[in-house]
């Protein structure tokens, strides 16, 4: 029987994991459509928050991974349901993300995403998403929004993140800046946090025990799902390295270890 038999559904990862640099990794092709015709269940659960959702389920379809909206789960949907469950009729937000991202919290009628030139003195909360246009500037009115009451939201605190090229630094290389100048503390709304595995647990609507998390990362995927009881299955085509996991003193281990992702759906 292979790994993938064992389970009804499956919460997987995208960077590192289905593809890297936005070019399709080997079998994982594959292995979604072995998903498909076995009717097994899945969710794409990704950190990456330089798109909305509906652009990374295009740019699956794009690859020829089958892929709705509704199928990827990322940081931005656990800032939205936080914010939709809030008091405020308006939120005032100081966002540093790509232009897709902020264009797309626009359309939230509870999310005013602030000019910090004009007022960054009012926002309640800083926001830091994928940013590869990230600059002093932003630093500087994330620091001033802080110090006049803001609260520090992160999409990620994953300091790297993979590429063919390596290991490139992430959101929380900025967030590590932003706590430098501040003394802030973040709330990270991406993995390891419970709430996005949360998201991506309703989506599935199975039991735990029928779930297998899938992911490159020791201290994200793997650890979220340690914390909720999840089997898990580092693949090492990313950003973990054998190597990396014989050093490893993390508690959370993995439940399987695997070359690729053909090892568990063989």
């Amino acid at each position: 029987m292979d790994i993938s038999d064992k389970y009804r559904g499956f919460i997987i990862d995208l960077d590192g994991v289905i593809y890297l640099d936005g070019k399709l990794l080997p079998f994982s092709k594959n292995f979604v459509s072995k998903l498909s015709k076995k009717d097994k269940r899945y969710v794409f659960l990704t950190n990456d928050s330089i798109l909305p959702s509906n652009s990374y389920s295009k740019l699956l379809n794009k690859l020829g991974i089958p892929c709705s909206e509704n199928q990827v789960i990322t940081p931005i949907k656990s800032f939205e349901e936080k914010i939709n469950n809030t008091k405020k009729t308006k939120v005032k937000v100081l966002v540093i993300a790509s232009k897709k991202i902020k264009t797309y919290l626009k359309k939230n009628k509870k999310i005013n995403v602030i000019d910090p030139k004009k007022n960054f003195k009012n926002a309640d909360i800083v926001l830091v998403a994928g940013s590869r246009e990230f600059n002093y500037i932003d630093l500087m009115y994330a620091c001033l929004a802080i110090q006049n009451g803001s609260k520090l939201f992160a999409t990620s605190i994953d300091n790297t993140y993979p590429t063919r090229l390596g290991n490139v630094p992430a959101t929380g290389s900025i967030i590590a800046a932003i706590e430098k100048a501040t003394g802030a503390k973040v709330e990270n709304l991406g993995k390891p946090s419970k709430n996005i595995f949360r998201l991506a647990l309703n989506s599935l609507n199975i039991k735990k025990s029928e779930i297998l998390v899938i992911g490159d990362n020791l201290n994200t995927d793997i650890r979220g799902s340690y914390q909720l009881q999840l089997d898990s299955a580092l693949v090492l085509t990313g950003k973990t390295k054998k190597k990396d996991l014989k050093k490893s003193d993390y508690l959370a281990k993995p439940t399987y270890v695997a070359k690729n992702l053909k090892v568990i759906s063989g």
